[in-house]
């Protein structure tokens, strides 16, 4: 018996050092907290939104051509690569957030670009000039490998690390308690109905 209750607090602290060590890494990159993080977007505009912001990121980053979808490689995104585009857009489902709502994200990795530091200060001050809340994520390599996010209000969160190998660039949307995100599985059963 001695031996459960020795075991029960060893593994209780272990969680305690545990949550106290992530504590201390969420202070490197802080998180926006400026009024509501909910939305009633609907999967539609929210699929849009986050193509739009992966439009913008590649475009300020100056590297066109070689992205591609984190989970699958054969699926691109570029402007001429509009069935590519459509079935990642499509793949897209909503994830949990703020209780009941929901937000899409998506990461594209680019291996290709000639200079993944320089593309990814381009897209931090395209960022900033956005008026997004850039902060790193990694504030201890951020001078040689760039990793930070970016936050505005509503919750939408966008992320790009850069490597010598290439560049990661991530878009969340805002989470959005509309019924086409919080039930999104009767949507898509609808809108396929002929």
């Amino acid at each position: 018996m001695r031996r459960g209750r020795g075991r029960i607090g060893a593994a209780a602290l272990i969680v305690v050092v545990g949550a106290a060590g992530l504590i201390g890494c969420a202070r490197e990159a802080p998180i926006v907290s400026r009024g509501s993080r909910t939305t009633v977007m609907t999967l539609d505009e929210q699929r849009s939104w986050v193509a739009g912001q992966l439009d913008l990121a590649v475009r300020a980053s100056g590297v066109s051509d070689g992205w591609y979808d984190s989970f699958d490689e054969a699926l691109l995104w570029s402007a001429g690569s509009t069935a590519d585009r459509e079935r990642l857009l499509n793949s897209l489902l909503p994830r949990g957030c703020d209780g009941f709502a929901g937000r899409l994200s998506v990461t594209l990795i680019n291996n290709d670009a000639p200079d993944p530091f320089a593309a990814a200060g381009r897209v931090r001050a395209f960022w900033e000039s956005e008026g997004w809340k850039v902060t790193d994520i990694r504030s201890y390599s951020a001078g040689k490998e760039p990793y930070f996010r970016a936050d505005r209000e509503g919750g939408a969160e966008l992320a790009l690390e850069a490597a010598e190998g290439g560049i990661a660039l991530e878009v969340a949307s805002a989470c959005s308690a509309h019924n086409t995100v919080t039930s999104w599985e009767r949507y898509l059963d609808e809108s396929s109905e002929p």
